[in-house]
């Protein structure tokens, strides 16, 4: 990522040449009072304005909550960006070119093509948007204008919201890319296209289906989501991963909910497009949807950017619940305890609500909420009565609070595990401490229950309880570069199946992932069968073992792999022993007792 450093007078050349009112009126409703402006503070509630923009002094204030300053102060505070995030993207607004104050991080021919790229790959997906908008304004007759009319959209809501059909042809927008100059590799390498492999030759990667435009933050198209019109799988296409387009980073609508988001301090995160759109059209304006996959770490930072209060409305099927249980951790990591929006029964999905209901109920609807986490432990601790159940669910409970970075709420939540349980807050807190003790609060950027220096000063011996492939695994989530040194051997030695199904996960993710953390738990929510290995995953990021650099990471690793060599000597010489207590031939016992002798000499070598 580039990285910027920006010299006081380039600030003040963005001051002078940004409006604070067109900045502000992004997200507040603005009228004018004289020579200035009012409006309701977006920083608190209010009913009567008490928000007031100087243009002339290029400031703000608001006289209830106290808060005030100029654009930068405005942009940084509402979308909780960093300083040189801020500066950048005001400056991207007021057309300011910034590559003068780049950090050199690599060549500058390396920065030049990289840049070169994104813009190559945005103009053929914008000229792409332009081409999918035309098509369905000339088919509003068509079959794709039926299906809007199905689902209660008005050609000018379709055109407001960007929405366009790819007709069903095989080289429809490859054409009009051709006849606007756009280069065949471009659209190849933004998804647009398909390239066969045999033949070389290419085709539009999108047929026959209602598109929905995907932004970035910034309102740049970078991707599309296709619904099919007809018969066919799959029902939902996306543009593939590019250098503009990451299913993981990008949320379908934030751009446009944002201002939303921030301004009513809580968000809706629905599952489909028309779920979102839906919604939208209501008058629900601060909802995203995910892109047709498993959230991902990063979504819920885009989140996180805007609100702490999110409300997962997912399908109301068996599906839609796993989807919800599988992103509570991520949120919980986050430092979200979200709700879930409980639907009426024999409504399907947040499209069915907005489409059954008037204003009034659908709002109505909206608010009947629930905490998710509540939910998870009502409905996945019902019924647990064997003692053995009862505690492996306590763990994997534990393990989750764990990933919750505030304090306060780590307290709610276990005493909403003790009443849910029916378990002595005794027995809780007990195993609480006793997790927490050994653990080394690692996932992500956040702040966990265990500090640095707890886990620089805890004890050793405290992961000698571990198996060898646990301590493995938990140090080279830490030391990821370490992977290909071990994989040979570690996939010899080790006997934990869901350690090694855990381990093929990591090394699949390659050495030159940036965040192989959020990769790994990415990969591990794809698939409801992968929620064991999520469990594991969250407690062994937890765990101290004591690694403080990649040395002692390395002999840490090596240590273990020769524990798991002698292990496997000690089962090889009780094996012998066996053996040898029921062979009756002497030629087969001789062979036995030499076999033996030699793995006596190499564990007392050892």
């Amino acid at each position: 990522m580039t990285s910027y450093s920006f010299p006081p007078e380039f600030v003040s050349d963005l001051r002078a040449r940004t409006n604070i009112v067109e900045v502000v009126g992004d997200y507040v409703s603005l009228t004018r009072a004289g020579v200035n402006y009012k409006g309701l503070c977006p920083f608190h509630g209010e009913k009567t304005p008490s928000f007031m923009v100087h243009p002339g002094k290029g400031i703000f204030h608001c006289f209830g909550c106290g808060v005030g300053g100029d654009a930068i102060t405005f942009i940084k505070k509402i979308e909780n960006l960093s300083y040189p995030e801020t500066l950048l993207r005001l400056a991207r607004r007021a057309g300011i070119d910034v590559t003068p104050y780049e950090r050199r991080q690599g060549s500058l021919e390396a920065q030049a093509k990289a840049r070169s790229e994104r813009e190559n790959l945005t103009r053929a997906v914008a000229a792409a948007q332009e081409f999918f908008v035309q098509r369905l304004r000339e088919n509003l007759n068509g079959k794709v204008g039926a299906y809007l009319e199905k689902r209660g959209i008005s050609p000018a809501q379709a055109e407001s919201f960007g929405l366009g059909f790819a007709p069903d042809s095989w080289s429809g927008l490859k054409d009009e890319l051709r006849r606007r100059g756009i280069p065949e590799a471009h659209a190849v390498a933004a998804g647009l296209l398909v390239r066969k492999e045999e033949s070389g030759r290419t085709y539009d990667r999108f047929r026959d289906r209602l598109m929905f435009p995907i932004h970035d933050v910034s309102g740049v198209v970078v991707g599309f989501g296709g619904r099919i019109l007809g018969e066919g799988e799959p029902k939902y296409l996306n543009s593939p991963e590019s250098a503009i387009f990451n299913k993981r980073r990008l949320l379908y609508d934030l751009h446009h909910a944002r201002p939303a988001i921030a301004r009513q301090g809580c968000a809706f995160l629905v599952e489909g497009y028309m779920d979102a759109l839906a919604l939208y059209l209501r008058g629900i304006d601060n909802v995203v949807a995910t892109l047709g996959t498993a959230l991902s770490p990063e979504n819920v930072q885009a989140v996180k950017r805007y609100t702490g209060r999110v409300a997962v409305f997912f399908d109301n099927d068996r599906a839609g619940r796993a989807a919800a249980f599988r992103a509570l951790p991520l949120f919980m990591a986050a430092g979200i305890m979200p709700d879930i929006v409980t639907l009426p029964e024999g409504v399907k999905d947040p499209d069915e609500l907005a489409a059954g209901l008037d204003d009034a109920g659908l709002r109505e609807a909206l608010e009947r909420q629930t905490p998710l986490f509540d939910l998870f432990l009502h409905q996945r601790g019902a019924g647990l009565e064997n003692y053995n159940d009862r505690l492996a669910f306590l763990r994997e409970v534990i393990a989750m609070i764990l990933l919750v970075p505030d304090r306060a709420l780590r307290g709610l939540a276990l005493r909403t595990t003790s009443e849910t349980l029916r378990l002595a807050e005794e027995i809780v807190l007990d195993e609480y401490r006793r997790l927490r003790k050994r653990s080394n609060r690692r996932f992500g950027n956040a702040a966990g229950p265990g500090s640095a220096a707890e886990a620089k000063s805890a004890d050793p011996a405290a992961s000698m309880s571990l198996q060898p492939e646990e301590i493995i695994l938990a140090t080279l989530i830490d030391y990821p570069e370490l992977v290909p040194e071990v994989e040979k051997e570690f996939l010899v030695r080790a006997r934990n199946q869901p350690c090694l199904s855990l381990f093929r996960e990591l090394a699949a993710i390659g050495k030159d992932c940036s965040d192989p953390g959020s990769a790994l738990l990415g990969r591990l929510a794809e698939h409801d069968d992968n929620e064991a290995l999520s469990a594991l995953y969250a407690r062994l990021v937890n765990l101290a073992v004591g690694v403080e650099d990649l040395e002692t990471a390395r002999r840490t690793i090596n240590d273990c792999l020769f524990s798991l060599e002698r292990r496997d000597s000690r089962e090889q010489s009780r094996s012998l022993d066996q053996e040898l207590s029921q062979c009756r031939d002497e030629e087969r016992m001789f062979e036995l007792l030499r076999r033996k002798m030699e793995l006596k000499k190499k564990l007392l070598a050892s």
